[in-house]
C-alpha cells in the first residue's frame, strides 16, 4: 500500500464548512487524486502547539511520505485541567483533547467522526486546545447560575470557574497576537525540521511567506489563505468556514504546488 498522506491542522483542515466530511474536504480530494489513504489529524480549535504536535506525532509514529501542516490562528490557548497528573515525558499528541471537539465531540457538529487517536494507547486527551472567543463566549453565555453550557462547551463544566475567569481577563487585558505570531512561526518551523530530517515531502500553508522565508525553505512554503477561501466561498451553515467549493479550491492550489515541486 501506498504511504499515507498526512493533513495536519484546525477546523479548516478536518472540513468544518463541508457538510460532508468523508468526500468533501480538500484532504479526501488531494488523497484521491494522489492514489494515497489519508490520515487526518487536524481538530476543530487546534492551536499551534497541537498542530506542531501532530506533525511530530506524523514523523514518529506514522507511515506517510507527505505531510500538509496548515498553522491557524494567533487567538488560541492550551491548558491542562487543575488535577491533571503528567506522564514523565514530553507533551506529545496523545494529550491533546480531540474526544470533545468538533467534529469528534457528540453535538460539537452536524456530522461526527470517530477520535484518530482513540486506539492510541498513550491517548489522554486531557489539554484544552481553543479560541480565546470560545472562552469569552463561555463566560458570558454560560457561567452562571441555572445556566446549560449546551454540548459544546461541556468539556468546560468540570473547570473550576476561576481559572476560566483568569484566561477571559488574560485575553480581554493581556493577550497580545503579535507575540502569538511570532510562536507560531517557531513551532512552524520547529515541524519542518522535524519533517525535513525524516526525509518527509511537506508543505506548510501560510499567507505569510515572505516572513516564514526566513526560516523554512521556500519549496516547502505554500501561500495559503484559509480567511480569503472562506470569504471567496463561504459555506451556508454557516459556520464562518470555507464550503466544500472551497475545499475543491484548495485541493487544485496544493496540487499545483506539488506538480511543480515534482512530488507528484
Amino acid at each position: 500500500m501506498a504511504q499515507a498522506l498526512t493533513i495536519c491542522g484546525d477546523s479548516f483542515n478536518i472540513g468544518i464548512g463541508c457538510r460532508d466530511l468523508i468526500n468533501e474536504p480538500y484532504g479526501v480530494l488531494l488523497s484521491k487524486q494522489l492514489d494515497k489513504p489519508l490520515i487526518n489529524l487536524a481538530k476543530g480549535s487546534s492551536t499551534n502547539l497541537s498542530i506542531f504536535l501532530q506533525a511530530r506525532y506524523a514523523v514518529e509514529n506514522l507511515d506517510t511520505d507527505l505531510v500538509i501542516v496548515s498553522p491557524t490562528s494567533y487567538d488560541r490557548v492550551e491548558w491542562f485541567p487543575l488535577d491533571y497528573e503528567f506522564r514523565d515525558r514530553e507533551l506529545s499528541l496523545q494529550d491533546v483533547n480531540y474526544h470533545e471537539y468538533p467534529p469528534y465531540g457528540v453535538g460539537t457538529y452536524m456530522q461526527q467522526l470517530p477520535n484518530p487517536m482513540a486506539d492510541d494507547p498513550e491517548y489522554t486527551g486531557a489539554m484544552f486546545t481553543e479560541n480565546y472567543s470560545g472562552v469569552l463566549n463561555y463566560w458570558d453565555t454560560f457561567v452562571g447560575p441555572n445556566r446549560d453550557s449546551g454540548d459544546y462547551y461541556k468539556k468546560f463544566r468540570n473547570e473550576d470557574h476561576g481559572r476560566i475567569k483568569a484566561l477571559y481577563d488574560f485575553a480581554r487585558l493581556i493577550h497580545e497576537p503579535r507575540i502569538n505570531r511570532l510562536y507560531t512561526i517557531g513551532m512552524m518551523t520547529m515541524a519542518h525540521q522535524l519533517l525535513k530530517s525524516a526525509g518527509i515531502k511537506h508543505l506548510i500553508l501560510t499567507h505569510e511567506v515572505p516572513e516564514y522565508k526566513k526560516f523554512i525553505d521556500s519549496n516547502n512554503l505554500l501561500d495559503f489563505s484559509w480567511g480569503q477561501l472562506s470569504l471567496d466561498y463561504p459555506d451556508d451553515l454557516p459556520s464562518w468556514h470555507a464550503s466544500a467549493e472551497g475545499h475543491v479550491r484548495a485541493a487544485e492550489i496544493v496540487m499545483t504546488r506539488l506538480k511543480e515541486n515534482g512530488w507528484t
